[in-house]
């Protein structure tokens, strides 16, 4: 007698390693929350610098001395907004 087909047994065993192998690969994949909190926080902090909606920087006015062709000198007065916490510290300089 020659088999031609899978048998119930062999198709839910197939399913069965299918699965678990499925689950594995899901349950494997790196994902970290700290990580994905610091992207979500870098993406909110870009699109306040290009709205320039300073509300969680910190802004301080300096002055910033700038030689060029090493002999013309120039200070100019910017602000400066920072950011700063455990992970992240980013700074802009605005005239």
């Amino acid at each position: 007698m020659v088999k031609n087909s899978f048998t119930l047994v062999e198709t839910l065993i197939s399913i069965t390693l299918l699965a678990i192998v499925i689950s594995g690969f899901l349950n494997s994949s790196y994902y970290d929350e700290q990580n994905h909190k610091n992207f979500m926080l870098l993406n909110n902090l870009e699109n306040k610098f290009n709205t320039q909606s300073y509300s969680d920087f910190t802004k301080t006015s300096t002055s910033i001395q700038i030689v060029k062709n090493n002999e013309n000198i120039e200070n100019i007065n910017v602000s400066k907004y920072q950011f700063e916490n455990d992970n992240i510290k980013i700074y802009k300089y605005e005239k």
